[in-house]
């Protein structure tokens, strides 16, 4: 084979080459847009809405409740026990409503138990703040002591909001690219189960 023939071949098999990258290029292609085609309509993305409106509502509420207080009411004696399965050094831990509130013992010797009210939250109505007077024996001076709950979702503000706001960010971002797909599945895989666990936390 000559020179002549033998670049000719070079050049055919590079043409070849080409064409074939060229067209699994414009599969890939085809494939990507008819996947994003799938995802951004009918019942997958009525889906994907749905998370998007219940996880904002979700970050809306659980910001209301952590801003705002609810209504208070005044506390009889066997409304609140105390919880022996937990143990915390040089605190008690009192249950109201199924709400736990962690005392330091300085507190907790002080009180004056007829004083005893509790603060909900306005949307969800849990205990969130259970607030007591606290007497001083020496001079008999008395102040309004206040316990928020312990290990409530409320401390995760503004951390959980933000975790919640992902599907409503992605709704709006919405480009056909592997950064919109991994935040859709995300939304649908872990914020939208995560919003359903603490809503049954808010809840029960």
């Amino acid at each position: 084979m000559d020179r002549e023939s033998r670049a000719y071949g070079r050049e055919e098999r590079m043409r070849i080459a080409a064409e074939k990258m060229r067209l699994k290029k414009e599969k890939e292609e085809r494939e990507d847009r008819e996947f994003y085609e799938r995802v951004t309509s009918g019942w997958q993305w009525n889906l994907f809405k749905f998370v998007v409106v219940f996880c904002t509502l979700m970050a809306l509420t659980t910001t209301i409740d952590f801003l705002f207080d609810g209504k208070t009411r005044k506390m009889a004696k066997e409304e609140w026990k105390y919880d022996t399965e937990w143990r915390m050094d040089w605190h008690k831990i009192v249950v109201v409503d199924g709400a736990r509130f962690t005392p330091h013992f300085r507190d907790w010797s002080d009180r004056v138990e007829e004083s005893f009210k509790i603060t909900y939250t306005p949307v969800f109505q849990t205990g969130k703040v259970l607030s007591y007077d606290l007497k001083d024996e020496e001079t008999g001076a008395i102040r309004r002591h206040s316990e928020y709950r312990w290990r409530s979702v409320l401390g995760w503000f503004p951390f959980f909001q933000l975790f919640a706001l992902i599907p409503l960010g992605t709704y709006f971002y919405k480009r056909q690219n592997s950064f919109f797909n991994f935040a859709r599945v995300a939304s649908l895989a872990m914020i939208f189960p995560g919003s359903l666990i603490v809503l049954y936390f808010l809840i029960f």
